[in-house]
Formats: C-alpha cells, sequence, structure tokens
C-alpha cells in the first residue's frame, strides 16, 4: 500500500479511538464533530479491511488488528511530537506549561512539598496536576501519554521506557507508644501474635512480609487492609494494631501521633524509588526541566534513610 495514499490525520484518529474507546471523548481529543470521526474511521476500516472497533454498550472495543496497529501507530506519532518538540524552545519563567504526574501517595508525601517550592521559584506560572493508582495503572496512563512521569516502585523493564533510580527505602515496624504488649523491641513471636495493619494499593490481604513468614511456616494476623500510607498512622496511633511501613512516612508522622518505631524481626530488605517516564521524551526541553527538579529535590533522602537496627 502506497503511503501517499493515506491521510496521514487518519492516524491520529485511530489513536484517539485507541486512548478513548469513545467516539465523542475521541472526537473531543482530536477537535472533530462526532459525524467527521465517524468518517474518518469509516475510511479507516476501507483502507485496513477491519472493522477495527466494535461496538460493546456504550463504548468501542478494539478488535486484533487494531490492537496490533495500534503497536506500530502509536510509537511512531510519538516519535514524530519528539521531532516536532526538539524544535521547540521551553522557558521556564515564562510557561504556563501543566505537568501531570503519576504518583503513589507515599511519593507525592514525600516528593510534592519541596517539588512545588523548586518550581514556584523558578517557573511561578506552571502549574502540577497529580495522578495516582495501582501501579499498572500509572504504567497505562504513562503509555497513554496522560502523565509526563511517573515516580515509585517499578521492577518492570520495559523497552520504551527511560529510568532513573532518585533514593533508597526501608521498612520499619511501627506501633502506638504505650503499646501493652511492645516495649523497645518486638520479637518474631510477639509479631506474629499482633493484630496487623496493612497497606495495600491493590486492596489484597497479603504482602511480601506474608511470603517470607510462610517460608518459616509461620503466619501473621491482617486485621485491617488499607489503600493508602497515609491513613495508617492514624489508625495505629488510635488502636493497638501494628504496621510494617515505609520509614520515612513513619517517621514524620512518629511526633505528632506518639508512635514508636521498632526494626521488624523479619529479614525484610528495602526498595528502590524510581522516576520513570516515555522515550518519546526523553529530549522534550519541558520534559527535561521536569526531570531535573524531579531529581534535585529528591536528593535529601539519597542519604536520609536511617539504619534499620535504630529503635524508639
Amino acid at each position: 500500500m502506497n503511503i501517499a495514499s493515506w491521510d496521514l490525520n487518519l492516524l491520529v484518529v485511530f489513536d484517539a479511538l485507541m486512548a478513548e474507546q469513545h467516539l465523542t471523548r475521541a472526537s473531543e481529543r482530536v477537535g472533530l464533530s462526532q459525524p467527521a470521526t465517524s468518517n474518518a474511521l469509516a475510511r479507516l476500516r476501507k483502507l485496513t479491511q477491519d472493522d477495527l472497533f466494535i461496538r460493546a454498550g456504550g463504548t468501542f472495543r478494539p478488535t486484533p488488528v487494531a490492537i496490533a496497529l495500534a503497536k506500530q501507530i502509536q510509537p511512531a506519532l510519538q516519535q514524530i511530537e519528539t521531532a516536532l518538540a526538539q524544535t521547540t524552545s521551553f522557558d521556564p519563567a515564562t510557561s504556563d506549561r501543566v505537568f501531570s504526574l503519576g504518583l503513589s501517595d507515599y511519593t507525592a508525601f514525600l516528593l510534592l512539598p519541596d517539588l512545588l517550592k523548586a518550581i514556584k521559584s523558578e517557573a511561578a506560572k506552571i502549574a502540577i496536576q497529580v495522578r495516582t493508582g495501582e501501579r499498572s495503572w500509572l504504567l497505562k496512563l504513562l503509555d497513554d501519554g496522560k502523565v509526563d512521569l511517573v515516580c515509585g516502585v517499578f521492577p518492570e523493564k520495559v523497552a520504551w521506557h527511560n529510568s532513573q533510580k532518585l533514593f533508597e527505602e526501608t521498612f520499619a515496624c511501627v506501633c502506638r507508644q504505650g503499646h501493652p504488649h511492645i516495649d523497645s523491641e518486638i520479637s518474631i513471636q510477639q509479631y506474629i501474635e499482633a493484630d496487623h495493619l496493612l497497606v495495600s494499593i491493590a486492596g489484597d490481604r497479603s504482602g511480601r512480609i506474608d511470603h517470607i513468614l510462610s517460608q518459616q511456616g509461620l503466619t501473621r494476623h491482617i486485621a485491617v487492609s488499607v489503600p493508602h500510607f497515609l491513613v495508617a498512622p492514624f489508625i495505629l496511633a488510635q488502636t493497638d494494631l501494628i504496621a510494617t511501613l515505609a520509614k520515612r512516612v513513619a517517621e514524620s508522622f512518629a511526633p505528632m501521633q506518639a508512635l514508636k518505631l521498632l526494626p521488624p524481626p523479619v529479614n525484610l530488605t528495602g526498595f528502590s524509588v524510581s522516576m520513570r517516564w516515555h522515550q518519546s521524551s526523553q529530549n522534550h526541553p519541558d520534559q527535561a526541566w521536569l526531570r531535573t527538579q524531579v531529581e534535585q529535590v529528591s536528593q535529601k533522602f539519597v542519604h536520609s534513610t536511617l539504619p534499620t537496627d535504630r529503635r524508639q
């Protein structure tokens, strides 16, 4: 097929339909009327000799042919955007750009205060939009171009993503001051006999610690599971629950909520927090500036993790 016979704007419509899977929203995304978008879809169907999208309730479900095409077309469109963006200058002092960041509540808690101060001092008109969710959801937002970068724990290797480690984090066992059964340390027996609070964004009732315990023939009782780190300190302060939390979150709340931090009685390694962005945005001046801001505000955490044997 001769590409000269194609209207390349059809690819933009196709990309919008794949992203939105809804005719009205796709029309709004590309700035066309619904009839014009329907006409573009009809032309695409004729060119590909496939339905591409099937109505299912109020949405358009992509066919296998459409899914296969998207894997080729979306990176090509992003490369075109990259090529055009490289010719565009970026001045943070005058820009009114709105950056969208994919953050967990943990990374938002740690990074946003300093990041907003840094941006305000250099780029008063720039705004930040935060989107959150499970790791897989944040990566989907990144691939769909709905966030500029994501920060969190991302062990997956994705060929079209670039990544940079920001800092390391460790864990602490946390309970309220004056807990009736836990003093200045916690034994493995006390740990498995206690009622636990589990932070799970996915909403399940087991985590990495449960896997470690099961290897030793042990189990613990999860009394409550919550999807956000920042809820945990307030619950712990008013109950006899214990939790194993990211140490920096626990340290921040310990004084105001009268909590104490103890070394976990299980051999629990920490985790790396990284920043990830789509390969297509690597050379965008505005994106490079944003990544520099995130990297700089993360430097305070690089050497700030306390030793795992600190006791409170």
